[in-house]
């Protein structure tokens, strides 16, 4: 189970349990067709064209073949899909897709990899902004995809107005804290940040990572933080990932506890690690130190204070 945020301040120590990084190997969760379908909305002069599909891990890939493995890598619990007429109507007209992801920080997760940094963001769920015809939403573990082909001004309102319905039917996360309150917010670029459950950057034993897309002191990078169990699985995860680093760096040293290195894939990138967690820049276009210290110090300022608030 990922649990939410907890925080502690003990003895001069900071421990951490963050709500979108620990997870716990609690009982399998599960998604049913009856569970699902309770959040299909019932809107006067509307109507279900037919019985609601539901699609689990298992065969999801039946009606989003090609998209499949990326919700299955946010451990996809299941999928109920209605579609909507009205007497007036020869074929439906509204397509609703309400994803359960199981968790609230593995639906971000999903979401967050899809939703684009700029667009026409609305207040619904959590987070959820308009595309043409389309209104994808966040709400507490269920990821909602709400479409209608009819003319734009009509389909804008009537993905308005499912949504909102649905967002009625689905219990609030009231634990949930925007991930964007753990990240230093000068420089932060709006709708940036995407949460990965597994192999963050491409290495297996990284996971559980939230990464974000700065402009700062007119340079453009990344940050990231992973959240490891406890302090010593982040010194084996920190250890093995230095190790395998200097194997394609083309320099590394340490520089003032910071952990430096130049890669053709990273670019330039710092680390650094305290307790539990492990930080990081990456694809700096070049050395900066001071940036980096800087930051990582406003990093663990942040975490401080949160630890401070939640005692």
């Amino acid at each position: 189970m990922i649990k939410m945020l907890k925080l502690k301040a003990l003895g001069g120590k900071i421990f951490l349990c963050v709500y979108f990084f620990l997870i716990f190997g609690a009982g399998e969760a599960f998604s049913t067709k009856e569970r699902l379908i309770k959040f299909l909305p019932q809107l006067p002069s509307w109507f279900l064209s037919q019985e609601p599909e539901f699609y689990g891990p298992s065969n999801l890939f039946e009606y989003i073949d090609g998209a499949s493995e990326a919700y299955l890598a946010y451990d996809f619990q299941g999928l109920i899909v209605g579609l909507y007429q009205r007497e007036k109507d020869k074929d439906p007209v509204i397509t609703v897709e309400i994803y359960d992801m199981g968790e609230t920080i593995k639906a971000y997760g999903i979401y967050s990899s899809e939703r684009p940094t700029e667009g026409n963001f609305v207040e619904i769920g959590l987070e959820g902004y308009l595309e043409e015809g389309a209104l994808h939403f966040l709400a507490s573990s269920f990821y909602i995809k709400i479409f209608s082909f009819l003319p734009p001004d009509e389909a804008e309102k009537l993905v308005l107005l499912f949504g909102q319905e649905i967002a009625k039917l689905i219990p609030q996360d009231l634990n949930w804290q925007p991930p964007e309150k753990l990240f230093p917010p000068t420089g932060l670029k709006p709708y940036s940040i995407k949460f990965i459950l597994k192999n963050f950057l491409g290495f297996d034993y990284l996971h559980n990572a939230l990464i974000a897309a700065y402009e700062r002191d007119g340079l453009t990078f990344e940050a990231f933080i992973i959240q490891a169990q406890d302090k010593d699985e982040a010194a084996i995860m920190e250890s093995r990932w230095k190790k395998e680093l200097a194997l394609t760096a083309e320099k590394i040293e340490e520089k003032n506890s910071l952990f430096y290195g130049v890669n053709k894939y990273f670019r330039h990138l710092y680390l650094a690690r305290s307790e539990s967690f492990i930080f990081g820049l990456i694809r700096l276009p070049q050395a900066k130190d001071e940036l980096a210290l800087t930051f990582i110090k406003e990093w663990q300022s942040i975490l401080k204070d949160l630890a401070q608030k939640a005692h």
